[in-house]
């Protein structure tokens, strides 16, 4: 079955998307993007229609949508994250070797302590992609659903202690949930809410930014590239230059004062 996020945090995640990466405040306040000198130009982009306000912002990249097809797409970590604690737990469990040595004997005939270390998680590394924490606060390897299931319940709880009521309460929000002052979000949680909000960022940022959203994939290619379109960023997924193109370009940007 398809990973569904909860319905009580879908609006609190969209509001909470746009206080993280606020294109509609930013959009509105900027000059609209020179399209002629894109690569290939554009004569026009469907969010910035004539005589209105532009149309742009997180809501624009269905955000809970594609934390929903991410998270369906997770099957490696799901896979992992149980072995990679068990390693954590006892970094030699899997060891094999050909001469039929133990892990004791193989590390004593190199001189090696007789304790073995999982570096990748000590003392507070967090090399893998999803990362929580036991209840005694060590690092915990998590899958992408295990994590986010994990923050769903004291994301709402913190929401309703204090719903907030515009863009400025959700900015306030967000730091919050930062520097970890909610009560009902306790520390001890299996994901701090500094995690939760760290990982949500750079989920926001992909989604905007990284034009593979297979949650708006429908709406065309020109949507997945909308914010770079806006900051005139020329380059994206397949796009390839000729010479001529390049050239151009360059006269372009030489005679700009």
């Amino acid at each position: 079955m398809a990973y569904q996020v909860p319905q009580n945090v879908r609006a609190i995640l969209a509001a909470l998307a746009e206080a993280i990466f606020p294109i509609q405040a930013w959009i509105k306040q900027k000059p609209p993007p020179k399209l002629d000198q894109l690569i290939p130009p554009l004569a026009s982009v469907p969010w910035r229609p004539a005589g209105a306000d532009p149309a742009l912002s997180t809501a624009s990249f269905d955000i809970v949508r594609f934390l929903e097809i991410a998270t369906d797409n997770d099957g490696d970590n799901v896979a992992l994250a149980p072995r990679w604690n068990d390693i954590k737990a006892n970094p030699t469990k899997y060891f094999q070797n050909r001469t039929g040595q133990s892990a004791a004997q193989w590390r004593a005939a190199r001189g090696l302590n007789a304790t073995a270390n999982f570096g990748a998680f000590d003392p507070d590394s967090s090399n893998f992609a999803f990362v929580g924490q036991t209840a005694g606060g060590a690092p915990k390897a998590m899958s992408r659903m295990d994590f986010y299931d994990a923050c769903w319940a004291p994301l709402a709880a913190a929401y309703n202690s204090k719903p907030p009521g515009n863009p400025a309460d959700w900015v306030a929000f967000r730091d919050n949930l930062r520097t970890e002052q909610f009560s009902q979000w306790p520390t001890s949680s299996a994901v701090r809410s500094s995690s939760f909000i760290r990982q949500f960022t750079l989920d926001v940022l992909t989604a905007c930014l990284g034009q593979r959203n297979a949650a708006i994939a429908a709406n065309g290619p020109i949507w997945e590239r909308a914010v770079l379109i806006e900051v005139g960023e020329n380059r994206q997924v397949g796009n390839a230059y000729t010479e001529q193109q390049a050239a151009r370009a360059v006269a372009t940007f030489t005679s700009t004062e």
